[in-house]
């Protein structure tokens, strides 16, 4: 069976899968192939999901093996929001958010996720307390009248796979705003930007208060996707309105 032939069989019908080729000097390269139009097995270049070369052109791979390990859910939230505090770490933005991370990652992922279940099925509030107070005593606070109740923003947060993204102005301005942000953050001077790019795009950062946000809205909707800013490039999603 040649290495084509082998690819195909690998891909099963798929349209695209992530595979190891092992070369003949025993270095392995990772490929993503995809069926082309004519039927031949192909590798995507490196940094396009559109273009690619046939997978022929290798002359010196010896064997192809299917990438088979994926990440659990858990390993991804625990990558994800160890990612997420070294942003905020560096760039000294929402220091109290690492300490509710600390939080997250000490508890752990399946306790999160059944805190965040528990506290939406229970209506009792006593009920609630205790159940949650039983998974874990650092989801409990206190209230403006000093009473025990659950630390719902942290519940409500962390219990989901954090999503980290790069924030994007626009395929002209996108670098120039970036680097004013960068200026604007590293100055500690109050900075705000905006633009068009796809959707209505906002950039505000407060260096009294040490916060940035940042915000995709509907055009000229007013609502959107709500993010929280890790530092000079990259966001974290908060809510939905």
């Amino acid at each position: 069976m040649t290495i084509c032939e082998k690819a195909e069989t690998i891909l099963n019908g798929k349209s695209r899968l992530i595979a190891t080729g092992i070369e003949n000097n025993g270095n392995k390269i990772r490929l993503r192939l995809f069926k082309s139009r004519d039927g031949d097995v192909c590798f995507y270049r490196k940094g396009s999901k559109k273009f690619g070369y046939r997978l022929s052109s290798l002359g010196n791979l010896i064997d192809i093996v299917p990438v088979t390990s994926r990440k659990t859910t858990e390993q991804k939230w625990i990558t994800g929001w160890k990612k997420a505090r070294a942003r905020l770490e560096k760039s000294g933005l929402w220091k109290e958010l690492i300490d509710e991370i600390d939080i997250a990652l000490e508890v752990g992922y399946e306790k999160m996720n059944e805190a965040y279940k528990k506290y939406w099925e229970i209506q009792d509030e006593n009920e609630k307390l205790s159940y949650i107070r039983a998974i874990s005593e650092k989801l409990i606070t206190k209230d403006s009248e000093n009473k025990d109740c659950c630390k719902s923003s942290l519940i409500w947060h962390y219990a989901k796979l954090p999503k980290i993204e790069k924030m994007y102005f626009g395929k002209y301005r996108n670098d120039f705003i970036l680097e004013n942000i960068r200026k604007g953050l590293e100055q500690k001077k109050k900075t705000s930007e905006s633009a068009e790019a796809g959707y209505d795009v906002s950039f505000e950062y407060n260096p009294e208060a040490n916060k940035a946000w940042f915000s995709k809205e509907f055009r000229g909707c007013g609502n959107g996707h709500y993010y929280l800013v890790l530092d000079a490039t990259h966001v974290i999603f908060y809510e939905d309105d």
